[in-house]
């Protein structure tokens, strides 16, 4: 865990045990000042010491060459780590046991935590099972969603293995998704990693929380990718099938299908080209995306070989929804793009 980064974010809703001999006894936290105010006016206090406006970063880290993608060789944000949390009283959720338990309540409930860069899953649920209990109170949690690793299909709907590509969700198409009429169309398609089903799997874990939960989950796309749709024609890069949302949507209805879970709601967040967006845009919604609170702001872009050579563009950020499903669904196709000479070759 501690090679991970991600230690400073969890803490136990609970004391550890003190040794044999230690002179302060339990009974003396009745005489505290601070645990006679009422609950509700230490939860207000919580709340100025340990809840941060901003995002508070788990992980950050990325590939240090576009040369070198996906490796285990990441650099690591560590500055962007630990800025979310440099003016929080975070002892606070190490104090006595009531302090600890109402402090972890605040903190892990009215932040956000975002997992941003090359992560592939894990480090998410390396942190999520580390919470324990915890787990229950978050509301927010906001996970960078790279394109899938591919794999390349075979008519009888077998799959091989892609340069790069892991061996994980590798076999024939999801039992989730209909088998299509005749034999499957070959060629490069998704692969969708197990490891956000488990994700899902253990945010629906609540045996203690007594109040009705209601969390959202935050899934970031990479700048100008919408799942389903190619805003720039005949670019490899901005390919991302439906496959992972509608997936995604199906775990959400499997694992959070007890009113005892709560509810999960699963929101893309998107940031694209202002002029991308004008002009193909309209295809979002037509591929069963709901848009919601869009707005557009600017963003500085080109080279600095010239003196003051310095370009503005317009850039979109909104919000998405999955259009509720209600038939069969078959998993996308073979991407247009695919390269046959790259294709895998038989031993």
């Amino acid at each position: 865990m501690a090679d991970l980064g991600l230690d400073t974010f969890v803490f136990p809703p609970y004391r550890p045990p003190k040794p044999a001999n230690a002179s302060i006894k339990s009974s003396n936290l009745s005489k505290s000042s601070f645990l006679r105010l009422p609950t509700e006016i230490r939860l207000r206090i919580y709340s100025f010491c340990l809840v941060n406006p901003s995002p508070i970063v788990v992980w950050s880290a990325r590939s240090p060459s576009l040369n070198s993608p996906r490796t285990h060789k990441l650099d690591w944000n560590r500055d962007r780590m630990a800025s979310g949390t440099r003016h929080l009283a975070l002892g606070l959720l190490r104090c006595s046991t009531t302090v600890a338990v109402e402090s972890a309540q605040v903190f892990y409930h009215n932040n956000t935590f975002r997992f941003e860069g090359e992560h592939e899953y894990y480090p998410v649920i390396t942190w999520l099972d580390k919470l324990n209990a915890n787990r229950e109170y978050l509301q927010y949690l906001e996970i960078t969603v790279t394109r899938p690793f591919t794999a390349w299909q075979l008519p009888d709907g077998s799959r091989r293995k892609m340069c790069y590509a892991p061996t994980r969700g590798l076999s024939s198409h999801h039992p989730y998704f209909a088998s299509p009429t005749g034999s499957y169309e070959e060629g490069e398609v998704d692969i969708v990693d197990p490891a956000i089903e488990t994700i899902i799997s253990l945010l629906s874990k609540c045996e203690n929380y007594e109040d009705q939960r209601s969390m959202t989950l935050y899934l970031v796309p990479s700048w100008n990718i919408i799942p389903g749709v190619e805003l720039r024609e005949e670019e490899d890069m901005s390919r991302f099938s439906l496959d992972l949302p509608n997936l995604v949507d199906i775990w959400r209805t499997k694992y959070f299908s007890d009113t005892n879970q709560g509810a999960l709601d699963i929101v893309w967040k998107c940031e694209v080209d202002g002029q991308d967006f004008r002009e193909n845009g309209h295809q979002i919604e037509r591929v069963g995306w709901k848009i919601f609170d869009a707005h557009e702001g600017e963003y500085p872009y080109g080279v600095q070989a010239l003196d003051n050579y310095n370009m503005i563009a317009r850039k979109m950020h909104f919000l998405m929804r999955r259009d509720e499903v209600t038939e069969p669904i078959i998993a996308a196709g073979p991407s247009p793009y695919t390269k046959w000479h790259e294709r895998p070759i038989d031993d």
